[in-house]
């Protein structure tokens, strides 16, 4: 799906060095690539790119490839254009190992932030009775379990649009009395009188987050781990500096990356949505040290009903299926001094 860190598609291919085609990552220019989307916020693979100090802990050169959406970028990491996806969402991820791409989640980025925008006549869920989404992203995953919680399923209509500026556009014209939207987009609803009825946050806990992760396929991971390792590392510190008071010195050289001015980088990455680092153990496994017993997989599991129930997948991965394709032995190696 579209990744929603305020997030722009683009065209262009951006870099910090010149490379060829394929998804090798230390070939004659030594290059790691990796798919990644534009917008307001400064994604981690971003900051790590613009900053030396950070790049420089990667072995080889970061190349960053603009995608626009998680489907799309998925589907190009499949074709061989990169081995790493940054802030891809739980679905195109779920989805892309269902269809019999071998790619693995390696590290837990952030929790989308976004919401359902309502107008005055809807005080409660039972008054809903046609909501917007973005068609088979994260946010169509949160609505309908949403809905499912509330006891709302085949109650209340879901259009299913394109885009979200079309949907936004649509609930401005009065056709629908909600959608449920990224934050760049609420934020502008919410100067239209649009209410949140409900947080992404709030349905984030009843297991259906939209999450961006981190993935990289299986025999990249292998055949080249330390690389893998190095961007874990660095992009959990990443994470680290943009929230703290020096995230204009980290975030102003990344925004050449994102198609956005410097101060309206750091404004959005300052206030998104990261997940701490304390947090992302329990993400990638549970207290058992397992990955199936992790919060990932139980949110996968979820995802995994939600693309059954679109048509997307043939059925619900098992449990041992989804383990097998989130690793958590990166992390646990960075939080063993693993890190350079």
């Amino acid at each position: 799906m579209l990744d929603h860190r305020f997030r722009v598609a683009g065209a262009a291919v951006l870099g910090l060095a010149l490379a060829g085609c394929g998804a090798s990552a230390t070939g004659a220019t030594g290059g790691v690539k990796i798919g990644y989307f534009q917008g307001a916020v400064a994604g981690p693979e971003a900051v790590v790119a613009a900053n030396p100090e950070l790049a420089a802990k990667v072995p080889g050169k970061i190349e960053l490839r603009p995608i626009d959406s998680g489907v799309a970028g998925m589907a190009q990491l499949r074709a061989g254009a990169f081995p790493f996806v940054s802030g891809v969402g739980n679905p195109p991820l779920v989805g892309a190992f269902s269809n019999g791409t071998d790619v693995k989640a390696v590290f837990v980025e952030s929790i989308d932030a976004s919401g359902l925008a309502v107008n005055d006549k809807i005080k409660a869920p039972g008054d809903l009775t046609k909501v917007g989404v973005l068609v088979g992203s994260t946010l169509d995953f949160q609505l309908r379990g949403w809905l499912a919680s509330q006891r709302l399923t085949g109650k209340v209509q879901i259009a299913s649009f394109a885009s979200e500026a079309a949907e936004a556009a649509a609930w401005k014209a009065g056709k629908i009395d909600a959608v449920y939207i990224s934050r760049s987009f609420l934020l502008e609803l919410q100067k239209h009188k649009a209410r949140v009825l409900v947080a992404s946050a709030d349905v984030a806990k009843l297991g259906y987050a939209a999450v961006n992760l981190l993935a990289v396929t299986s025999a990249y991971a292998k055949q080249h781990p330390d690389v893998v390792q190095g961007l874990v590392c660095q992009i959990s510190k990443a994470q680290t500096l943009v929230k703290g008071p020096d995230v204009g010195k980290y975030v102003t050289p990344a925004s050449r990356f994102l198609g956005v001015k410097p101060e309206d980088a750091i404004t959005a990455t300052k206030s998104y949505p990261y997940v701490p680092a304390e947090e992302e153990g329990a993400w990638l496994k549970g207290a058992d040290g397992k990955a199936s017993s992790g919060r990932l997989a139980q949110n996968f599991k979820l995802t995994g009903e939600f693309l059954v129930a679109q048509g997307r997948a043939k059925s619900v991965p098992t449990a041992e299926q989804i383990a097998a394709h989130i690793d958590p032995s990166f992390w646990d190696k960075a939080q063993a001094g693993g890190c350079k």
